[in-house]
């Protein structure tokens, strides 16, 4: 399924799948996943070496590919406009997800993740627009939700240049009932019929 040929790119990025036989992969997945912005954002993971985080790709982000089509993908920077896929360097995560539970929504969300020392350079857009394109045009995909603590002025930056809308703070099921800002793509105006009261 993970095709490491595989790679959708924009002006400064590459947006490809993260690979568990990629040790340059793992190393960075424990990099991002313990980085303090990640943490306060998405708490810990328990990802701590590179071998949790070969099995979080292989159980987790390789499954989520092969059960909807799409997932989590690593995110890369062109250090050069000429930069090559292969010689291109980890700087995050983009995201869409949809869970497997009966409490699962039935529209995919949007998450991004850029480590620290490259956050405020416009990435997670950057990423999250290059995702959502090919996701509508490749995948079908034209339902998107957007989910992030209420106090994350950076997240909500990020989802409205994106194109996402506020559809209010809501306590949200699916993550245990804790309250988050909901966004979605214009046209999906009754969010009931996804899952979210």
């Amino acid at each position: 399924m993970c095709d490491p040929d595989f790679y959708i790119e924009s002006p400064r990025l590459y947006i490809s799948y993260f690979l568990p036989t990629c040790p340059k992969h793992c190393s960075f997945l424990v990099q991002l996943y313990n980085s303090p912005l990640f943490i306060s954002a998405e708490g810990k993971t328990g990802v701590y070496n590179e071998l949790q985080a070969q099995e979080r790709i292989q159980n987790r982000f390789v499954a989520e590919h092969e059960r909807n089509g799409y997932g989590t993908y690593l995110v890369s920077l062109k250090t050069t406009p000429t930069t090559s896929f292969d010689e291109s360097q980890p700087i995050g995560s983009v995201s869409l997800s949809k869970g497997d539970s009966k409490d699962s929504y039935s529209a995919p969300d949007l998450g991004f993740s850029i480590v620290p020392e490259m956050n405020g350079n416009g990435y997670a857009t950057e990423s999250g627009k290059a995702l959502l394109d090919y996701a509508k045009t490749e995948l079908g995909v034209t339902e998107v939700l957007g989910f992030f603590d209420p106090n994350n002025a950076r997240s909500r930056r990020v989802m409205e240049k994106i194109g996402l809308e506020d559809r209010g703070v809501r306590k949200l099921a699916a993550f245990g009932g804790v309250e988050g800002a909901v966004y979605a793509l214009p046209g999906m105006e009754d969010l009931i019929k996804y899952g979210i009261e």
